[in-house]
């Protein structure tokens, strides 16, 4: 289902355009408008060849419409040209915006799951935001003979609304999730579960990510072949102790695969800040190779 569940989204984007002039029609109740020059001389065109694009370039949407509104005021003739149809275009990208919007409620198909990782500590994030869409697999291992090192693992497949290619989709993604404060929603399940196991309490409501440098690229191993990916790693911190700046309680790892059809697939690993992998394996390599394998 999920190729049919991308299919869907990607068909809403491209009607928006043609049901923005249906509607304008009917409410103007002009039959001689047309498709063609609802929205100016060559506009619609322009605007439609905008819309594919925008499925196939870095960051979608957030690439096309600014790029489109300030073309298309670039020029005198083009601003006289808003003065004329401006009800129509604000209707056309009210209408885009709002179909993009609701595409991110598409569902998504489940998480990778390693036979070997057993089955997950558990299937859901009650966390999580509604949008986007989103399924979220969690694991807790734990090591038999030094349970102090132990780690929490999300597998999860994330909708992507604002883009429907695999050209930088991970790292639009994490940035958009920064932005909005979803990554922190996210990751609340995990620091909760973190929290059952160190001494430092953690207020699963009172923590912060602070990225550690820029992405790494870095060569997994796994036995499918050798893959390069992009690797984030983030200090977290609780905030909610005396000590203003926060105290440093654990690492997180996050890798992710791209994918055309909107949406993406992450790993996150959240170790304490005593785990020994944090020095012999800063990349959780071992279990990447195990995700990468599914």
């Amino acid at each position: 289902m999920g190729m049919v569940f991308d299919a869907i989204g990607i068909v809403l984007i491209l009607t928006s355009l043609p049901l923005a002039y249906g509607l304008l029609r009917i409410v103007r109740n002009d039959e001689s408008m047309q498709f063609a020059t609802f929205l100016g001389e060559r506009t619609t065109m322009f605007a439609f060849i905008g819309l594919i694009v925008m499925l196939v370039v870095p960051y979608g949407a957030f690439t096309i419409l600014p790029l489109f509104v300030v073309l298309s005021f670039a020029s005198p003739a083009g601003r006289l040209d808003w003065a004329e149809y401006r009800n129509p275009r604000l209707l056309a990208i009210a209408l885009v915006l709002l179909i993009l919007g609701t595409s991110g409620f598409i569902p998504t198909e489940t998480p990778r799951s390693p036979e070997a990782w057993g089955d997950p500590f558990a299937t859901e994030n009650p966390y999580a935001p509604a949008w986007p869409a989103s399924e979220q697999y969690t694991w807790v291992f734990v090591e038999p003979l030094n349970p102090t090192n132990f780690e929490v693992v999300q597998s999860l497949v994330l909708r992507t609304p604002h883009q429907h290619n695999p050209f930088l989709q991970v790292e639009s993604s994490l940035w958009i999730s920064s932005l909005l404060g979803l990554q922190e929603s996210r990751m609340r399940q995990a620091i909760d579960l973190v929290d059952e196991r160190i001494p430092i309490r953690i207020d699963s409501e009172a923590f912060r990510l602070d990225q550690k440098g820029d992405a790494q690229q870095h060569t997994f191993r796994p036995n499918s072949g050798n893959i390069d990916l992009n690797v984030w790693v983030f200090d977290c911190f609780t905030t909610s102790g005396t000590d203003i700046d926060g105290t440093r309680v654990g690492e997180v790892v996050v890798v992710g695969q791209s994918s055309w059809g909107g949406t993406v697939e992450l790993l996150v690993v959240v170790r304490p800040f005593f785990h020994d992998g944090l020095t012999t394996d800063p990349f959780a390599e071992s279990i990447v190779h195990a995700w990468l394998d599914v």
